[in-house]
């Protein structure tokens, strides 16, 4: 359905029949039995990144040892990572020689690589050991990286010249939270979101920490209780999407938010059930969001103001979506279901 005027700081849906779908799945390369892709992000139509793990068995327990993959143009090739019982969250592409992934090692740890166009160089975060610090998100765009996580309380992150700098989130010592997706725009502002618990409520909410005049600060958001945010994409200081979803019982409930240089605003997506899982878009104003409401996959696609829901192919649970620049086209990654009850990768895209 499309989704009409903002009335009172809520995008309204408008009744419209869906669109029929452009996605396609594409073939996934082999890995182990158990697999699925948790992230992806490209920089060309020959250049283009996906993490996640593979393991013999889904049942065995976490973390599972890492599956990191390469598009050339052609065809994929699995990545080998210095150090031992790794497990990956994310991958960013700022350029084909400019890689970051992020994750945990074999204690626990933060774990951070680069790759610089010839080698992986694999790090460790001052502090992070015995910590279990976790590692959920990277993104490396306009010339900054950040890395997103949290141990029961928000941690930012950004590589410099000298290592790696914390980042400080205004009070995050003072509240139990912690941080999934973050992104950075071309005119160097910054979002990262989660959820937190606010006066000792015994349910989160969710959060922003962004920094869009020269400062990091906790953003005021719409009261949405039992709700957390899960990714978020900007394409300024004011214009930025997250994704999330409230309660955590068997009948989730979407949330989009949008920032317009002012305030955050909670659309209605015309969706009654379901996770918002990831968003991402391109330069000509594009913006995709995946959406999960068991057993059918489905995306919201906002062009020229509006926004349209679009059916996805059957059954995947999509984590991760990407455009890709000089072209129309974006990706997406996740998982699904195999006959024989295991996990399997999913890799779709749409465009051209």
């Amino acid at each position: 359905m499309a989704l009409g005027v903002v009335v009172a700081g809520l995008t309204t849906a408008a009744p419209a029949a869906a669109a029929a779908t452009n996605w396609r799945m594409l073939p996934v390369p082999p890995l182990k039995p158990a697999n699925a892709l948790l992230d992806i992000s490209a920089t060309g139509p020959g250049d283009v990144w996906a993490a996640g793990y593979q393991d013999d068995s889904y049942g065995r327990i976490s973390p599972h040892p890492y599956a990191l993959l390469h598009w050339n143009g052609t065809s994929w090739a699995e990545q080998t990572l210095p150090g031992e019982r790794i497990s990956l969250a994310a991958v960013s592409a700022a350029a084909p020689a400019d890689v970051w992934t992020v994750g945990q090692d074999k204690d626990l740890a933060a774990y951070v690589a680069h790759w610089d166009g010839t080698a992986w160089r694999d790090y460790r975060l001052p502090g992070s050991s015995g910590t279990r610090a976790v590692l959920t998100d990277v993104d490396s765009r306009g010339g900054r990286t950040l890395l997103a996580g949290g141990n029961g309380h928000a941690l930012l992150v950004e590589p410099d010249a000298g290592g790696f700098t914390p980042v400080p989130v205004p009070g995050a010592d003072a509240w139990a939270g912690d941080l999934y997706g973050v992104t950075t725009a071309p005119d160097g502002s910054a979002f990262a979101v989660g959820s937190w618990f606010v006066d000792n409520a015994g349910y989160p909410e969710p959060l922003v920490v962004q920094n869009t005049g020269g400062s990091w600060r906790v953003a005021a958001l719409p009261r949405i209780p039992a709700a957390r945010l899960l990714d978020v994409w900007a394409r300024s200081a004011t214009d930025a999407w997250a994704v999330g979803s409230a309660t955590y019982d068997s009948n989730p409930e979407p949330v989009l938010l949008h920032w317009d240089g002012r305030t955050w605003q909670r659309v209605s997506t015309g969706l009654s059930t379901g996770t918002l899982s990831a968003v991402a878009g391109d330069a000509s104003g594009t913006v995709w969001v995946s959406a999960y409401d068991y057993p059918a996959s489905k995306f919201l696609r906002y062009q020229r103001g509006k926004w349209t829901t679009v059916t996805g192919p059957a059954a995947p649970y999509l984590s991760a979506l990407t455009a890709v620049p000089g072209t129309s086209s974006f990706w997406a990654v996740g998982l699904d279901t195999t006959p024989g009850g295991d996990i399997a990768a999913v890799i779709e895209r749409t465009g051209s």
